[in-house]
């Protein structure tokens, strides 16, 4: 199983727009690992992508990606779906009225219930351009594509806002966590990971954003094989500095985790 990080950032990119902060003017002047665009990632085997954030174009173009048949969406906010425009019409031949593929998208029904509320103009390129179709997906789906199968895992059952995807081939499982899990209820029921990609946590105290601190107490008890810490904020790394993660890995010496980049290439 070949994985490629295509964003690791968060909700705003690195470097951030108009910030002068040396961690933003070290992304624009050196690039990757640097540069975090939002987060997604590319299961090469079975030629799927999930989530697509503003930035997913650059995202695609920067590894050389030539094509992509599945789209896995995890939630419905901007930094996770706003690239939809861009994913989709790069399939349609604008000369010719007409699309070269659709690509089959799999979103579960409670977020695609939000999304279309907050991004309307789906409905466009499912019904005028069908440069999509849509399958409507929920917590225990598990959907086969080529040798890897996708579970669907809401984060509390088939009416979450939210959700991570178990991607299993043979004996190999990974989960993809990406993005608020604070609210991820059934963690405990997906132990024996060959590897868990988890949104970062935060150093900084949240109400409704999970800690670091909280983060490395669930890592304990599921005990992944391997951990790689994916949805870097920018704020979070120009608040407390590079070194601060750094740091963080010689406090956590007995839990194997790893911080994301761009362009991260994972072999399971």
């Amino acid at each position: 199983m070949k994985l490629v990080i295509l964003g690791s950032g968060g909700a705003i990119p690195t470097p951030r727009p108009f910030c002068q902060c040396k961690i933003c003017v070290k992304a624009r002047k050196i690039g990757e690992p640097f540069k975090r665009n939002s987060s997604s990632l590319f299961i090469a085997d079975a030629k799927t992508v999930i989530d697509c954030g503003e930035d997913i174009g650059d995202s695609l173009n920067r590894r050389n990606i030539k094509q992509v048949d599945n789209l896995f969406i995890t939630h419905w906010h901007p930094d996770h779906t706003f690239g939809l425009r861009h994913f989709l019409e790069a399939n349609y031949i604008f000369s010719e009225n007409k699309v070269k593929k659709a690509v089959q998208m799999y979103i579960p029904k409670r977020v695609f219930s939000d999304l279309i509320q907050k991004f309307p103009t789906i409905e466009y390129y499912l019904k005028i351009q069908k440069t999509a179709v849509l399958h409507l997906i929920e917590d225990g789906d598990k959907i086969k594509i080529n040798n890897i199968v996708i579970g669907v895992v809401g984060y509390q059952g088939k009416k979450s806002e939210k959700y991570a995807y178990l991607i299993e081939e043979k004996n190999k499982k990974v989960l993809y966590a990406s993005c608020d899990t604070m609210g991820f209820k059934n963690y405990k029921n997906h132990n024996n990971l060959d590897l868990l990609i988890n949104e970062c946590g935060l150093f900084s105290k949240f109400d409704h954003e999970i800690s670091f601190v909280s983060l490395m107490q669930r890592l304990k008890e599921i005990k992944p094989k391997r951990i790689i810490l994916t949805h870097i904020e920018e704020e979070e790394t120009h608040k407390h500095g590079e070194k601060h993660f750094e740091k963080m890995k010689k406090r956590y010496l007995d839990i194997p985790f790893d911080y994301a980049y761009d362009g991260l290439i994972i072999k399971i």
